[in-house]
């Protein structure tokens, strides 16, 4: 074989390869871009939460005593897919399991825009967004909260007075 007979055999899968490096190489500049945002909203962040702390200390309120309560999730954490795990109880009749039919199970879809938007009519009458719905649960778990450190600050002031 000639050296230029190898040199046209092989060009293409060079060029392809050049090109898939290249196209790597753009992704993976993308990737630092997103990177460097994330690091530097982080960088905000911490120092915005230093000035709220700064700013919630000049009021002399002692807040750094009372306890950090950890925040609702807002929506459930996704399960895991996949069949059922089966019974590994020997002594259940088979007959029995065998009568039943079994139900496909659902899958889990992923939240989009629509679901947002989808109604739900509760049990008294009034309609209400499945986004609604979360933030009216996430909004009570906060007051709940609220109210359990405000007695417990009320049974501190409580035993201090004692």
């Amino acid at each position: 074989m000639l050296l230029t007979e190898k040199d046209s055999k092989y060009k293409p899968f060079v060029e392809k390869l050049l090109a898939r490096c290249q196209e790597i190489q753009t992704e993976n500049e993308r990737f630092v871009l997103r990177i460097n945002n994330v690091k530097k909203m982080i960088r905000r962040r911490t120092r915005d939460v230093e000035i709220l702390k700064a700013r919630l200390d000049r009021h002399n309120d002692g807040w750094r005593s009372l306890p950090m309560v950890a925040p609702h999730p807002k929506r459930k954490i996704e399960q895991k897919r996949g069949p059922k795990p089966k019974n590994k109880d020997i002594n259940t009749n088979t007959a029995e399991a065998t009568t039943k039919e079994k139900k496909p199970r659902k899958q889990r879809v992923k939240k989009s825009a629509s679901d947002d938007k989808l109604i739900t009519s509760t049990g008294q009458g009034i309609n209400m967004t499945a986004m609604d719905m979360q933030d009216m649960l996430y909004q009570e778990s906060q007051a709940q909260q609220l109210l359990m450190m405000q007695q417990r600050q009320m049974n501190l002031k409580n035993d201090q007075l004692l």
